[in-house]
């Protein structure tokens, strides 16, 4: 299991300094490119993941690989992941770093989950709304749950707006049972 709380750490050091240097998207964009590396070269993954080879031996190849590719401040980051001993964590740092970025950017990531696919002009539709409501530009994500029975859901980060009739159901369900609950008590 990542421990997202050391993730969210090494990201946010990451991201100051990438702010401070005026460098979030490249540094964002460096991160890219070391994940896709380490998603598609089973040896570069074997090599950083591998606990039996030596920190110095790790960082010394690491910076032979990189330096060219990477700013000093991604290379500088990569290496003390590598110090504590923290590679297992470096896509979660990416991700969480990507989040920062996001945020920074005015950019909030959305699931939209409805119980039938919808049309593009529903999706632009939708989208255009929520980023009026919330003044920040939507990447949004559609899922199909045809248990919603119809309407659509939305998750932004811990939020959620649920706008499906099964929601509306349950709604209106619970506050008929507080209704009963309180006309008993008052008999």
């Amino acid at each position: 299991m990542v421990d997202l709380r050391v993730a969210r750490r090494y990201a946010s050091a990451l991201f100051k300094v990438a702010l401070q240097s005026n460098t979030i998207q490249r540094t964002g964009e460096d991160l890219t490119r070391l994940r896709e590396l380490l998603r598609q070269s089973e040896a570069f993954r074997a090599f950083l993941y591998d606990p039996r080879i030596a920190r110095d031996r790790k960082k010394e190849r690491i910076r032979q690989l990189l330096h060219e590719s990477v700013m000093p401040e991604t290379l500088r980051a990569l290496e003390l992941i590598i110090e504590k001993r923290r590679e297992k964590l470096f896509e979660a740092i990416c991700d969480e770093y990507q989040k920062l970025q996001e945020a920074h950017q005015g950019i909030v990531r959305a699931t939209i989950t409805s119980a039938v696919p919808l049309t593009e002009s529903e999706q632009a539709a939708l989208v255009q709304k929520l980023e009026q409501s919330i003044g920040k530009q939507i990447i949004p994500t559609y899922e199909v749950n045809p248990n919603l029975l119809g309407g659509v859901k939305v998750r932004m980060g811990d939020y959620e707006i649920d706008g499906s009739i099964r929601g509306a159901l349950e709604n209106l369900r619970e506050r008929i049972r507080l209704e009963i609950e309180r006309r008993t008590i008052a008999r």
